[in-house]
């Protein structure tokens, strides 16, 4: 299989919220909150087709009986026992669809995780000016889980995980991660996280880099809660407020110098790519039949001056084919057209200049019809 890194996309991607999506803090968290609104909004309009008629029936009798009540028996006007009728039969559906709109606390907890990560993003950018390069968003490989933020710079490479919890930190002296606590609240699973999200930075980091001796810090910061320590460790991961974390990795020793910290930047950004919503949007991996099948139906859309009407069902094999490539697993990149080795094995063709030629004018047509579609 020829694989070599080529993109589908011009430019940087854009958002709902304006912007560049790309290594942008606290995208994937509000990204997830909006999937959970919609499912949400959905959820309640498929059940308040259901519950209101059958509140509207359930307080039919009664608004009948309180009506009947108030004429005979309080002897009031006709209006007035109407106005009850009317009050119990429609405030009954009324007040089943106003609960229906009370907040969901997972659905704020992800709102409020995102705030966090911004908040957390802002107190630590000041940190570019003493040689730390900061990235915010990242994706583990082969996992659903991501890096809030990731920091390269002299004291080596800060894993920064935030959390959004309110109220005072306490854990006990043996530093137990049960016993760390924010206002009574375990903080187990946020210190699960981070814990592995630095074994795998720290394990993929030095195995891309065997020559470097990279040191790789886990950082849980507390964005609202206060914190009665100015920094300590909980298995492992530091446990800090966000007002003392700049401090804290301004005085961590150095470490790397300026050369082992572009190389190692340039690793991690390699390792952990940023956040996308649309795997689609990422490169893939395509075998040579697919590619060679992909650029001749770009060819043939050229030559018609860009009209594919009847090529549709072509192009959507194309896309469920990309789609399928691009689920969580799979490898990046796709490849150009064969190379001369390609060539050679395939009809013993050994001109070495013909295939890259290919590979440019390959590069050429993605970027002249995706500019097409652009425009």
């Amino acid at each position: 299989m020829a694989s070599t890194t080529k993109s589908l996309t011009r430019g940087p991607l854009r958002g709902p919220f304006g912007g560049d999506t790309r290594d942008r803090p606290g995208y994937s968290l509000q990204m997830a909150y909006q999937r959970a609104r919609e499912q949400h909004a959905q959820m309640r309009r498929e059940r308040l087709a259901h519950t209101v008629p059958r509140a509207a029936l359930r307080a039919f009798p009664i608004a009948v009986i309180f009506a009947v009540l108030v004429a005979s028996g309080l002897r009031l006007s006709i209006s007035i026992a109407v106005g009850v009728f009317l009050l119990i039969e429609l405030g009954w559906p009324l007040i089943v669809i106003g609960r229906s709109f009370d907040p969901v606390a997972e659905i704020e907890t992800l709102r409020e995780s995102a705030d966090a990560e911004r908040k957390t993003a802002s107190a630590i950018n000041r940190l570019r000016r003493y040689g730390y390069v900061i990235m915010h968003d990242r994706r583990v490989p082969g996992s659903e889980a991501t890096i809030g933020h990731l920091l390269v710079g002299p004291g080596g490479v800060m894993v920064i995980k935030s959390d959004a919890s309110t109220g005072t930190v306490r854990y006990a002296k043996d530093g137990a991660k049960d016993g760390a606590k924010v206002d009574g609240q375990p903080l187990t699973k946020p210190l699960d996280l981070t814990k592995w999200l630095g074994d795998e930075v720290r394990a993929r980091t030095r195995t891309a880099t065997p020559m470097i001796k990279i040191p790789v810090t886990p950082i849980l910061a507390m964005v609202e809660a206060g914190v009665l320590w100015s920094d300590g460790a909980v298995e492992g991961v530091t446990l800090i407020s966000l007002k003392d974390l700049v401090s804290y990795v301004r005085g961590r020793p150095d470490r790397l110098n300026p050369a082992e910290v572009t190389k190692v930047v340039a690793v991690v950004q390699r390792l952990f790519p940023t956040y996308s919503p649309n795997q689609l949007a990422d490169a893939v991996t395509v075998d040579r039949d697919q590619w060679l099948m992909l650029m001749d139906t770009l060819r043939t859309i050229r030559e018609r001056g860009g009209d594919a009407t009847d090529m549709v069902d072509r192009l959507t094999k194309i896309e469920s084919d990309l789609a399928r490539l691009a689920e969580p697993g799979s490898r990046s990149a796709i490849p150009t057209a064969r190379t001369d080795d390609d060539r050679g094995d395939d009809d013993g063709n050994e001109d070495g200049h013909r295939g890259d030629d290919d590979g440019d004018d390959d590069g050429d047509l993605i970027n002249e019809l995706t500019g097409m579609t652009d425009a």
